[in-house]
């Protein structure tokens, strides 16, 4: 008798900094508020102690100017442009941290940098996997390259927080048994995740997740096993992957480096779809081609390829 993991039945997340949720909502849950009724003097007044007199000033300034309330307070030196842009962001449901913190460190450039040209090149790459989704059957998706050192860890977690953005409920999945990355990239501390799950022990609580990217799920590798290739060939591990598919809107799946071994090639198979990434004056032209072909040749849908220079 097949044993389904334990991913289905299970409560909503408290929204606390990188808290293990208790599981999935269900799809009528998701629908989430957003800030875009709320005038954004309220918001920035949430982050900066405006009086009731600062906000007349304000208002005085934006009629007489022809302003904007945001424009009217930076021009007043009363809060910052980041403070409006933030605010803003709430509005218009495009989450990221206002605050440094763990989700702002340098590599993870959607979150620490969102108007900045490398997470605008995460949206084109997102732009270009929704386009060739639109002609195809939405898939998990895994993020490879050919050799070690591509960046595959950095593209996937920054591809992920731009899905979140989108409004899509994403769930980043390490699928890296050998040296997995991650939880090193997040700042969170590795604990039994997939790898365990892989061996059919149920986990309570398999997620990490960000207060600060509330749509942003991390499952991480967990210990690194002594026949990780063999967990992977399982059909849990095939069947994990469509359980989160049906429970989320996207799943990205970080892999080891094709040149490797074979896990690579497996994990792509079992997701169906695949980002490829190359590095900007490293990566060699030919290994690139013969995962490309291998992929291919397996029917892997190539639906995305990046050209990484951080």
């Amino acid at each position: 008798m097949k044993r389904d993991l334990p991913l289905s039945s299970l409560e909503p997340p408290e929204p606390a900094d990188l808290r293990a949720p208790t599981g999935i909502p269900a799809p009528a849950e998701l629908a989430e508020p957003t800030d875009v009724a709320r005038p954004i003097g309220e918001i920035i007044r949430s982050v900066r102690p405006l009086s009731e007199s600062d906000v007349e000033h304000i208002l005085v300034v934006q009629k007489r100017m022809g302003l904007r309330f945001g424009e009217a307070a930076v021009a007043l030196a009363l809060v910052s442009r980041k403070d409006v842009l933030w605010a803003l962001s709430q509005q218009f449901s495009y989450p990221y941290p206002r605050e440094p913190g763990i989700l702002q460190a340098s590599e993870l450039v959607v979150a620490s940098d969102p108007y900045g040209a490398q997470a605008e090149a995460f949206r084109d790459l997102r732009s270009q996997i929704v386009a060739a989704q639109d002609v195809t059957e939405r898939r998990p998706l895994a993020v490879l390259s050919a050799e070690g050192g591509d960046g595959r860890s950095f593209v996937a977690a920054n591809l992920a927080m731009a899905f979140c953005q989108l409004g899509e409920r994403t769930v980043l999945v390490d699928a890296n048994l050998r040296e997995p990355g991650l939880h090193k990239l997040l700042g969170v501390p590795e604990r039994p995740s997939l790898s365990t799950l892989l061996c059919g022990v149920p986990i309570a609580r398999p997620f990490d997740r960000s207060a600060q990217m509330p749509k942003l799920y991390v499952l991480q590798a967990g210990t690194p096993p002594p026949n990780p290739l063999e967990l992977l060939e399982r059909p849990l591990f095939a069947r994990l992957l469509e359980n989160l598919q049906r429970n989320f809107d996207r799943v990205i799946v970080d892999t080891p480096a094709a040149a490797g071994g074979a896990d690579a090639r497996v994990i792509a198979a079992a997701c169906g779809q695949a980002v490829l990434v190359g590095r900007k004056n490293r990566s060699a032209v030919q290994p690139l081609q013969q995962l490309n072909a291998w992929l291919n040749k397996v029917r892997v849908d190539v639906v995305g390829v990046i050209l990484n220079d951080h």
